[in-house]
């Protein structure tokens, strides 16, 4: 539980303060997204949410919610590629703590660059999918 709580505060933290972006509202969905590299989180917390961590693993993390602020168990896939690069689907993994739900995903980049992401987000099985595109610089950690 206390690992569990621990993991919980991270995401959270992450989305206030990695400097995530303003929140993307598709219709009655705000999704809050944000990327970082994985080596901020602790091992054990990695390992706890079915993520790599190392100097060339990042961690894109989502949450869905309505606007009176209550967690939606969305569907997501998405994909992260270089600017040059094929795309590669990204793998979310889903997290819950009481009433709070994030999707996390490792994605790897072996050099400084900019990645494109897109992931699509359903509310409910059948409902309309939504896409949300954005760029992030990644810097591979010096290890």
């Amino acid at each position: 539980m206390f690992r569990r709580l621990c993991l919980l505060s991270l995401m959270m933290l992450s989305l206030n303060v990695f400097a995530g972006p303003e929140p993307t509202r598709f219709g009655d969905l705000v999704v809050y997204h944000n990327v970082f590299n994985s080596t901020l989180l602790q091992p054990d917390i990695a390992a706890n949410a079915g993520l790599k961590r190392g100097p060339t693993h990042g961690v894109i993390n989502v949450a869905v919610q309505r606007p009176d602020g209550s967690a939606v168990d969305a569907i997501l896939k998405g994909e992260v590629r270089s600017l040059i690069g094929q795309p590669v689907a990204l793998d979310f993994n889903r997290i819950q703590e009481g009433d709070a739900i994030y999707f996390v995903a490792n994605y790897t980049s072996t050099q400084r660059g900019i990645l494109l992401f897109k992931v699509d987000i359903q509310a409910e099985a059948g409902a309309m999918v939504h896409s949300l595109s954005f760029q992030q610089e990644f810097f591979p950690d010096d290890q």
